[in-house]
């Protein structure tokens, strides 16, 4: 998929779950910012070209990168980093996450170090990340190396 058919499938998908707060913001050909909450900004992602994802939720940083063996400590150092392939089913993985924290609110995330990627400059981790929700019916999600784990507000 090119950019534009990419702002379009994301379009069509999350616009009727997040109404007026979804906004695209088309920056340059490579480079687009599709806002989840309006202008409070604190639930987004950016499309860097088809293969590079960042997605932000309650100051957290979610990385998707077909590039990820190229990325040092210094580019991932307190984000979380998706270690799986990333091919052309990524715009469903960021979907899928995206309805998952929706009406959630960050409450915790513990790491454990896995293993190095090829070049050494970097940590594989695994991800447990804990989301609170009113929706107490929520039952866990498993991404590759993350998992989110919701838990009722006020437990």
């Amino acid at each position: 998929m090119e950019i534009q058919e990419l702002e379009e499938w994301y379009g069509k998908l999350l616009r009727p779950a997040f109404g007026d707060a979804f906004r695209i913001e088309h920056d340059r050909d490579d480079f687009v910012t599709i806002l989840l909450d309006g202008d409070r900004e604190d639930f987004f992602f950016t499309l860097y070209g088809t293969d590079s994802v960042r997605l932000y939720w309650c100051n957290e940083c979610f990385i998707f990168d077909a590039c990820r063996n190229a990325l040092t400590s210094s580019d991932t150092y307190g984000e979380i980093v998706y270690e799986g392939t990333i091919d052309e089913g990524l715009p469903g993985l960021i979907a899928a996450l995206v309805l998952e924290l929706k009406d959630c609110v960050f409450a915790g995330k513990e790491e454990r170090v896995k293993g190095r990627i090829p070049s050494g400059y970097d940590s594989v981790k695994e991800y447990v990340i804990q989301a609170e929700t009113e929706k107490a019916f929520k039952t866990g999600y498993q991404l590759g190396n993350i998992r989110i784990q919701y838990r009722g507000t006020g437990n």
